[in-house]
């Protein structure tokens, strides 16, 4: 099963897809500034928040994530979609921005700090993003944060490596990695042929400007916008001005 949190208002639908490590609860600063005429679904990825999956190598895959999150769009009958995802929730929305390519539901894209680019040095990339102890949490969070960074006390950064290091996290590294090229597409997003809009932080060490830029001409008439003094977590550090990018499309 898909958990999802909806809002109790009618209008347009607006598709919240989280990254890694991460929940729908992410996305809890920036709920307050977007337009009510939106109508929210917060969605926790299968395997992440209250999505659970059972302990299979095999279902702990991107593009598995984004066929079971297009069939909460079929169940639901969602149409005229604007479909934002974060980091490797921008990953998963772009997959299915290409799977809906025929069916038309998805109207509008936003790809917040998103994955799709390989990082040029994949292996350090991943010792940041999977800490092995609750000293490496902080320079983990160093690479989320710009300014005020975050820091939790030991107990809780020693209680983070334990969910961040889990059998099912290693499961989904170790499938992209063994097929980084398929689930990095790079140039297949030029099939994407929606609007779309790639919004990012200046100092993202993660998914980098550079990276961003490059996605952005594979994209065709995709808009680039670089908010300055933010990294990686752009929908944390930046909320409202994320979601008066969103209120504008």
């Amino acid at each position: 099963k898909v958990c999802y949190f909806e809002s109790p208002n009618e209008g347009q639908p607006l598709v919240l897809i989280h990254g890694l490590l991460d929940s729908a609860f992410g996305f809890r600063k920036i709920i307050p500034y977007l337009d009510k005429k939106f109508k929210l679904y917060i969605i926790d990825i299968p395997g992440f928040g209250k999505s659970k999956l059972p302990p299979i190598q095999y279902l702990y895959q991107v593009d598995i994530f984004s066929d079971m999150i297009y069939k909460v769009f079929q169940k639901l009958s969602l149409d005229n979609i604007v479909l934002c995802g974060h980091s490797m929730g921008g990953l998963i929305a772009q997959h299915i921005a290409i799977q809906d390519s025929k069916n038309k539901r998805i109207q509008k894209l936003v790809l917040l700090s998103s994955g799709g680019i390989p990082h040029p040095e994949r292996d350090k990339m991943r010792a940041v993003l999977f800490p092995a102890d609750h000293e490496e949490v902080g320079r983990l969070l160093q690479h989320l944060y710009y300014k005020e960074t975050p820091m939790p006390s030991k107990l809780i950064r020693k209680t983070l490596v334990h969910n961040w290091n889990s059998r099912e996290y290693k499961f989904l590294a170790e499938n992209t990695i063994e097929r980084e090229t398929e689930i990095f597409f790079g140039k297949e997003a030029r099939k994407i042929k929606i609007p779309t809009w790639i919004i990012s932080g200046k100092q993202d060490l993660i998914t980098t400007p550079e990276a961003m830029k490059t996605l952005k001409s594979y994209i065709r008439g995709s808009k680039l916008i670089l908010l300055e003094h933010t990294r990686h977590a752009i929908h944390l550090e930046k909320p409202k001005d994320v979601a008066d990018i969103i209120n504008k499309l």
